[in-house]
Formats: C-alpha cells, structure tokens, sequence
C-alpha cells in the first residue's frame, strides 16, 4: 500500500509523543507492508517494536513454547502503550501446516498474546487489501483491493467532523427507524453514548453507533437484501423485535440459526449509522457495506464493549437502508 495513504490513518490514530507503538503484521509471509508502516512511523517520529506473526513464526512460537508465553516473552514490549494490528490475514488465524494437535497449545498462545495487547486502550486492526482477505470475505481480490483501499484514502479529519456532526444532530434518545413500505421498529437510547469510529479503532472505518436499551427495542424491522454469513443472502426478510430480543422472522434459515447462538445473541445490541462517502453500498456482504455512507446497521449480541449490558461471545451486523427519526 501506497506510503502516503498510511501517513494519513497514522495521523488519524492521534499517536502521542508519549507513546510507544506495538506494531504487529498477521501474514502468511514477511511483505513490505510492515516496512511501509516502520518507515512511516520512523518519519513521524514515532517509538515501535514490531512483531511478524507469520504463518513460519507462529509455527515456532508454538513449537517453542508448549506451555504458553512466560512473562519474560513479553518485557521486552512492556513500554507499550498502543497497539496496530497490521492484517494482512486475521489476527490468530492458524497457520498454514500447523497439526491438528498443536492446536491446544497455539490457542493458548494466542490467549497470552491478546490478553497482553488488551491491557492497552487503544488497539488499532487494520484490515489489509490482501488476497486472503479477499477470499475470506468471499470477494474477487481486484474489486475486494480496489475497494479497501478507496475506504482508506479518506480525509480523516473531514470524517471525524461529519461523524459529530452526526451525532449532534440526533436530539432524542428515542427513535423510530421506517424501513421498507411499513415497517417500524422503536429504540430507546436513554443514557447511552454514541462512539464515533474514524481512525482510532478499525481500518477501513467510517460509522457512528451506540448500544440501545436492552429491553426496549420494539417493533420490525425490513431488509431488501438480507445476508446472513456463512448461510445465505435472503430477498425480503423482515424481523420482529419486542423487548429487545429478536422473537422471529419470516426467514427459517436465520430463525434456525439464531436459535443455536449461546444466549444473548437475539438481543438488539446496536444501532450503527454509516459515514465513509467513499464506501459505496451493495447490499451483497460486502465486507465494507456498513460504513456506506447512507446506510445503517443492528447488531445483534454483545455490546460491553462499546456502552452496553449484553455480554455474551456472539456479534453480528446486519445492514440495511431506511429513514430513522427522533420520537417525543
């Protein structure tokens, strides 16, 4: 990726001159995405440490270290204070070749790892227009490449300022969302708070949201396209919601699926409202469609992580377009 492209989300991470970088490539091999990033952290004058976690290294670290990651593994990276992870594949995906039954050992490596880099605030996943992205987000890696990219070449600065304005806009804690020719669905945001994603979380990003009341969303709500992932796209699926968990559809598939989640996971998590103008909106799965500009999405299951109650292992976004309007 171009280096002029990654000095602006640098800059868009608001890196102090306090702080020390830990910098981290998920990769099948060593490429010059990391040196692009090192460079421009260099320039900037920005402290790091940077780890490969290659599929060879990840192979290592496992065989070196059946019993997971001691403390002494991690001082040398204990002045940290960030975190970016650099995605070129998902972060703790297991690596090509690894038996089966180093599985074990290697989750509980990577439960040393992220449990280390979650003492940290802030924690920055980059999502990287590579091949295996591509073919994980089950899209052609030319239009996936070209897609990603046009997301991250944004002027992050004007994104931050349209993201408050967003916010600021929205006067009422309740809401009604019209979708579709007659569907309504009601939200009560009392005493939460809206998070503004451009550039200190996830790249690409792009979006607004906000934890609901979990028992006050009522209603039902449309969807044209309905993607479900690793099940299916559905034409015309319109869910009910009442007292913040999901009773139904009239989508067997997604009724099946969700009644096999662990519990939690038909509660009405989020309300997030995209804002990335140069994300254009497919209404296919695309890996980008709820930052689209002039789109929204519910999540469904765990929301502590952003202001809610819900705690549970399951997250899902399903995104959509519609009118949404303050109540009295």
């Amino acid at each position: 990726m171009e280096s002029r492209i990654i000095s602006k989300m640098v800059d868009a991470m608001h890196i102090g001159a306090d702080d020390v970088v830990l910098l981290n490539l998920w990769c099948e091999e060593l490429n010059q995405d990391l040196t692009v990033f090192e460079n421009v952290l260099s320039e900037k004058g920005v402290k790091y440490h940077s780890i490969v976690f290659s599929d060879e290294n990840l192979l290592n670290l496992t065989k070196e270290n059946k019993g997971g990651l001691s403390s002494d593994w991690f001082s040398e990276y204990e002045d940290t204070t960030l975190v970016i992870d650099v995605m070129d594949k998902p972060a703790g995906m297991p690596p090509k070749g690894m038996d089966r039954a180093d599985y074990p050992v290697f989750g509980a490596i990577l439960q040393n790892l992220f449990g280390f880099m979650s003492r940290f605030e802030k924690l920055i996943q980059i999502t990287m227009p590579s091949r295996i992205n591509a073919d994980l987000a089950g899209e052609e890696f030319e239009v996936y490449e070209k897609n990603i990219i046009k997301a991250l070449d944004v002027d992050y600065d004007k994104l931050y300022k349209e993201c408050k304005e967003k916010v600021e806009s929205i006067k009422s804690d309740k809401l009604t969302i019209k979708t579709g020719e007659s569907c309504e669905l009601s939200m009560d945001l009392t005493g939460r708070e809206w998070n503004i994603d451009a550039g200190e979380g996830a790249f690409p990003c792009g979006e607004v949201y906000i934890a609901p009341l979990e028992d006050k969303t009522n209603g039902n709500i449309y969807f044209k396209k309905f993607v479900l992932e690793g099940v299916g796209v559905f034409d015309d699926i319109i869910i009910t919601v009442k007292d913040g968990k999901v009773t139904g559809s009239n989508c067997e598939e997604f009724n099946g699926f969700l009644a096999e989640q662990e519990e939690g996971a038909n509660v009405v998590a989020e309300l997030g409202i995209g804002m990335n103008p140069s994300v254009t909106f497919t209404a296919s799965g695309a890996s980008l469609d709820e930052d689209a500009i002039g789109t929204f999405h519910i999540g469904l299951g765990m929301n502590v992580m952003f202001g809610g109650t819900n705690n549970c292992r399951f997250h899902m976004d399903f995104v959509t377009e519609g009118e949404i309007l303050g109540s009295n």
